[in-house]
């Protein structure tokens, strides 16, 4: 199998750990692939032109990183890490809200001119990352892996990454939980990580 993803890239990050929590990684070939590169190859893969896509055996393209882990955890046979199915789907939902908000947040105070760059629509996407966070911090996360666990940890990794917000202040219950799961092995192994932008990535024209 083959991994479409970037090493910066939390949706990528979140696969990559299911990938290791479930044995998988050994079967599986990154290529290094940044969705904003000036070359037509991944929107034939994904035409939403969207990281990460996994290439299957049968060579068919999975994608986004919800469907491609629910198809690495079926293939595995581990169904424990979606036991309690609803609840896990609902973290990694509000997770990847959280993911798709710092994404989006990157994007704008990096690759746009400062004077295209919208405050309040910053400020929407700060706001839902920490109400989202607020919740995160009043639940009884599970202190082990699973779909849902992965996807927060994933998540916060990101912030801390990009240092989009300081999560940590005022949230004691969830730094306490992420100090504790961001040790696991597949979370070590599979952090969001700078890396040099290609040099054919398209720029935003002002």
């Amino acid at each position: 199998m083959q991994l479409y993803t970037w090493p910066t890239s939390p949706f990528g990050a979140k696969v990559w750990a299911v990938a290791i929590a479930t044995g998988l990684n050994t079967s599986i070939i990154k290529v290094p692939y940044h969705p904003w590169e000036a070359d037509p190859e991944l929107s034939k893969l994904n035409p939403l032109n969207k990281i990460p896509v996994l290439i299957t055996p049968n060579g068919e393209a999975l994608y986004d990183s919800p469907v491609i882990c629910e198809y690495l955890i079926e293939q595995a046979g581990m169904d424990e890490l979606l036991e309690n199915k609803w609840c896990n789907l609902r973290q990694q939902a509000l997770a990847d809200g959280i993911m798709d908000a710092g994404v989006l947040t990157r994007y704008e105070t990096h690759f746009r001119p400062s004077q295209l760059q919208c405050k309040d629509w910053l400020n929407r996407q700060l706001n839902a990352i920490n109400r989202s966070l607020d919740v995160l911090n009043q639940e009884k996360l599970n202190d082990r892996l699973d779909m849902g666990t992965i996807s927060i940890a994933t998540a916060i990794a990101y912030l801390d990454l990009r240092k989009v917000c300081d999560w940590q202040e005022h949230r004691q219950q969830l730094a306490s939980w992420y100090n504790n799961i961001s040790s696991h092995p597949a979370l070590v192994q599979s952090r969001p990580t700078d890396y040099p932008l290609p040099e054919n990535l398209i720029k935003l024209k002002e």
